[in-house]
């Protein structure tokens, strides 16, 4: 028993010595989106509510026929802007319908979409229904990750990153620099 137990130890310290180290990637940059200029399609439609996924004070949650756009960013009083491929600004424009509802209140930017690092190309939106634990984002890749918090260099910010096994399990969870987050 004490050969089973030295032999799993030496195993599992093995493969934590085999699993590369995170190569700091320098500082994340944080881009305060702004959809002035953003191009794309436009459509008619409505915002009934302030955003869920960005908590800015010019963010809401509108519709286009029965599809759900968030955040979506005011550009005037009868226009928002939805952005959906962020690096390229382009996304849909919804001339309004209806007056736009009350605004969220000011408080502490939280990021609506976040890249992660190493060239992955991997993008985290965050959730806007159901969420899986303390995994508020959705990512491409199959990936759900945490809320990016700033480590002990002050401008970078890192994720726990993991695949979701479950309606609120996640496995494989592990450490992610983020290279860009949206706010």
């Amino acid at each position: 028993m004490k050969r089973l137990i030295s032999v799993a130890i030496i195993l599992s310290l093995a493969s934590f010595a085999a699993a590369p180290a995170l190569a700091y990637p320098g500082p994340t940059k944080i881009v305060s989106y702004a959809a002035a200029g953003m191009k794309g399609n436009t459509v008619k439609g409505s915002c009934w509510t302030s955003s869920i996924a960005s908590t800015r004070s010019d963010a809401f949650r509108c519709m286009i026929g029965n599809t759900i756009m968030d955040p979506c960013f005011k550009l005037s009083a009868k226009a928002v802007a939805c952005p959906q491929n962020v690096a390229a600004n382009t996304g849909v424009i919804i001339n309004l319908t209806k007056p736009l509802p009350q605004a969220n209140p000011k408080s502490a930017a939280k990021p609506w979409r976040f890249q992660v690092a190493g060239g992955s190309g991997i993008m985290c939106n965050a959730g806007t229904g159901t969420v899986i634990g303390n995994y508020p984002y959705y990512c491409s890749g199959n990936l759900v990750c945490s809320v990016p918090a700033a480590t002990k260099w002050p401008t970078t910010f890192m994720a726990q990153c993991g695949t979701p096994s479950g309606p609120m399990t996640v496995k494989g969870a592990r450490a992610m620099f983020v290279a860009t987050l949206w706010q």
